[in-house]
């Protein structure tokens, strides 16, 4: 009896735990494997609204259009009970954001949908039209039986052609700071960004006269100083910059490559990837001189406009007792980041041309580290 009693106790209590727990809404909302289609960037850098005021917008935008006229929906299921799987799924899909609000699709209502499906979720609506801005949300079934509630509404802008090509996001630019300063000579001073990263300069500079700077970006440096005839495929490349009188902040144009930025064809009939407009040409460097400027500088005078592929950052996680080997996912996590640059994966700065086998190296490594797989689609 004892025994029993303690079985009934313990069966009451299971059901009163799974009763009382809240069934939690999908979450991460993906349309042809984008999750954040609502997102605009200006000239790369994340803007502060949304995508539907982007007509009240004066500046060169960028939104990830969605190309395909039968996209493909996915979502992340959450539950707290253990060993829970999906079941059944319903797809709501309009025109119009308030036609959500009262739980209608006048594009799709997939309806009540038997299946464990939740990653590649195929349209099966009405025709989309291009140029034109939808909005659709997804609730969940159980095997514990239980039904989800809606998800928050996740819109997306499709294409000026709807010719089905593979749906990708904007470049984005990051700027990152210094992290060594030194004053090497009188008129000389050694920047440190403390890793190799494709992008621009952006620097702010004080001066009593009109006057020129030379300014050195480079990857390698040698005796506390930018190694100006590197070896191999390593990069070094210097600008003069005309400052004027008071303080001002330039931008260093960096001068195309003729090896890797060139619209003619190689040998085998391949173009390099060209950099976009909003982002202008990119260079590798880790190291920056000024030579011929007597003023002080701060690390927020000069900023890296790092290039880059939308990287989550908190996607992935390695930690061991072995220092060594976390400096190793540490770098090669950062890897996967800076060599998308080019918003495809191509044979880093070599020839900026895409290979099969960098692309199936760089794709595995990146699904480790980070819920991204347009760039690899």
């Amino acid at each position: 009896m004892e025994k029993l009693y303690s079985s009934l106790l313990f069966l009451i209590f299971s059901l009163f735990i799974f009763n009382s727990v809240a069934v939690e809404p999908p979450t991460g909302l993906t349309t042809d494997l984008l999750e954040h289609t609502d997102r605009v960037f200006l000239d790369g850098y994340p803007a502060n609204f949304s995508i539907d005021e982007r007509h009240s917008a004066v500046e060169r935008y960028q939104l990830a259009a969605i190309r395909s006229e039968k996209p493909y929906f996915g979502w992340i299921m959450n539950d707290s009970i253990p060993n829970t799987l999906q079941t059944a799924y319903r797809i709501l899909l309009a025109s119009d954001a308030k036609l959500l609000t009262k739980n209608q699709g006048d594009m799709w209502d997939s309806g009540r949908t038997e299946s464990d499906n939740s990653t590649a979720v195929q349209y099966a609506g009405k025709p989309l039209k291009p140029a034109t801005l939808y909005y659709w949300k997804v609730q969940t079934w159980s095997n514990h039986g239980e039904e989800s509630p809606f998800s928050e509404p996740k819109c997306f802008i499709t294409a000026e052609k709807l010719d089905n090509q593979t749906a990708c996001y904007p470049l984005q630019v990051s700027d990152e700071y210094p992290v060594k300063i030194d004053k090497i000579e009188g008129k000389t001073t050694f920047i440190d960004f403390g890793k190799a990263a494709f992008g621009r300069l952006r620097i702010t500079l004080s001066s009593p006269k009109s006057d020129t700077v030379i300014v050195h970006l480079g990857e390698y440096a040698k005796d506390g100083r930018i190694d100006r005839k590197p070896s191999g495929t390593i990069r070094y490349s210097s600008y003069k910059l005309p400052i004027m009188a008071g303080r001002h902040t330039y931008t260093i144009k960096i001068r195309p490559d003729s090896r890797n930025t060139s619209s003619t064809a190689n040998e085998s009939g391949v173009k390099a990837i060209l950099m976009p407009d909003y982002t202008g040409e990119v260079m590798p460097f880790r190291y920056c001189e000024l030579e011929g400027y007597a003023g002080n500088i701060s690390n927020f005078d000069v900023v890296r406009q790092s290039v880059h592929y939308p990287f989550n950052e908190q996607a992935s996680h390695f930690f061991s007792s072995d220092t060594v080997l976390n400096q190793v996912w540490d770098m090669s996590k950062y890897s996967i980041k800076a060599t998308s640059f080019a918003g495809i994966y191509v044979d880093g700065d070599r020839e900026r041309i895409p290979y099969e086998a960098d692309a199936l190296i760089n794709q595995l490594c990146h699904y480790s580290v980070d819920r991204e797989f347009s760039i690899a689609q």
